[in-house]
């Protein structure tokens, strides 16, 4: 016996055969399958493969490392060299590049109150020494120690010149 939940359906088909009484125990027709040609579901593989009688290999996922956006910037800066025979707009933005950030390191030089032609000085000096070759390495460290050392006093002493400048405004 089948339970069958639309009972009002089967009222109205016995009062259209003027039956006096209904009867709920009519078994409705078994469903047809639909076969897998005309089925609009999306089936898995595995149940693809069943249907055709075959046996299902599933294939583990590879992992795809996606790619950096400094690995894109640079194909596509490559590509884009290749293609551009004109060199004046590789330049051009070369310039704009340096200009942009010697304009931000201004701003942020003037906000510390950092002198930056002391600081390139010494940078200088550090890159001067690293790549002297009379000197030991020991003599080396104790150098590039030293001037990074001044280094961070001046930024320190800016940085004070700065607080002391903005609490008397």
């Amino acid at each position: 016996m089948m339970i069958t939940n639309n009972y009002a359906l089967q009222v109205a088909q016995a009062k259209s055969n003027n039956a006096s009484v209904v009867n709920f125990d009519n078994t409705i027709p078994p469903v047809q399958p639909i076969p897998g040609e005309k089925d609009t579901v999306t089936l898995s593989d595995k149940a693809l493969a069943m249907m055709n009688g075959t046996e299902a290999k599933e294939v583990a996922p590879t992992y795809v490392r996606p790619e950096t956006a400094r690995a894109l910037l640079a194909g596509s800066e490559a590509i884009d060299a290749a293609n551009n025979t004109n060199s004046t707009s590789t330049k051009e933005n070369n310039v704009i590049d340096t200009r942009f950030g010697e304009m931000m390191q201004n701003i942020i030089d003037q906000r510390l109150g950092v002198d930056r032609k002391k600081l390139d000085e010494l940078e200088a000096l550090m890159a001067e020494i690293a790549e002297n070759e009379n000197m030991s390495p020991e003599e080396k460290q104790k150098a590039l120690e030293m001037l990074a050392e001044m280094r961070d006093k001046l930024i320190e002493e800016s940085r004070e010149i700065r607080e002391v400048a903005k609490q008397t405004e």
